[in-house]
């Protein structure tokens, strides 16, 4: 399916790549989905950092994770994610973890400060996924923030998409994806 419906079918599309042996990092580790998902990708000689500021969400995804030893989370803020020396491929699902407290969510400060450093760790034709959700508190100011950020990526550097999903109804979330050019 070309057209697709839902953001993780996205997601995964650009998962079925080769990424086999590549550091990846879920930025917003939640309850450790997208980074089951990168640790698939990676496969046993790869590796995925992950950072949430929540102990619920390291401890929920710890659990999720059982079955891997090729990671590490962090109980931090995305935008230390310059923990990181380098890294091939980075995830941001943005807002609130699920089935929690709907007032801790990720901020536009800390995104963007995330962002800019992730800019600079990610290696040449490394992806960075950012998927932005609307209705939490802070949602509309972090993605008018995220947005003003993506597009202003130099183009002589960064390939940038960005995916909606335009008929569908309550909010869905904006997918972009930034490609970091292989340079001289």
């Amino acid at each position: 399916m070309i057209v697709k419906e839902k953001y993780f079918e996205i997601v995964d599309e650009v998962l079925s790549h080769n990424f086999l042996g590549k550091i990846a990092v879920d930025s917003t580790v939640g309850r450790g989905n997208d980074t089951l998902k990168l640790l698939k990708a990676v496969g046993r000689d790869g590796f995925v950092y992950g950072f949430d500021v929540q102990e619920e969400a390291i401890s929920s995804a710890e659990k999720n994770l059982k079955d891997f030893k090729n990671y590490k989370l962090f109980l931090d803020s995305h935008e230390n994610i310059d923990k990181i020396e380098k890294f091939d491929l980075v995830i941001y699902n943005l807002g609130f973890l699920p089935g929690s407290d709907k007032k801790i969510t990720t901020l536009k400060d800390s995104t963007i400060i995330s962002l800019k450093k992730a800019k600079e760790k990610i290696n040449d034709g490394g992806i960075i996924i950012v998927v932005s959700y609307l209705g939490h508190e802070n949602s509309f100011e972090e993605r008018e923030g995220v947005d003003e950020f993506i597009k202003s990526l130099d183009q002589k550097k960064f390939k940038v998409e960005k995916r909606e999903f335009y008929n569908q109804k309550h909010n869905p979330p904006i997918v972009y994806l930034i490609e970091k050019k292989v340079g001289p």
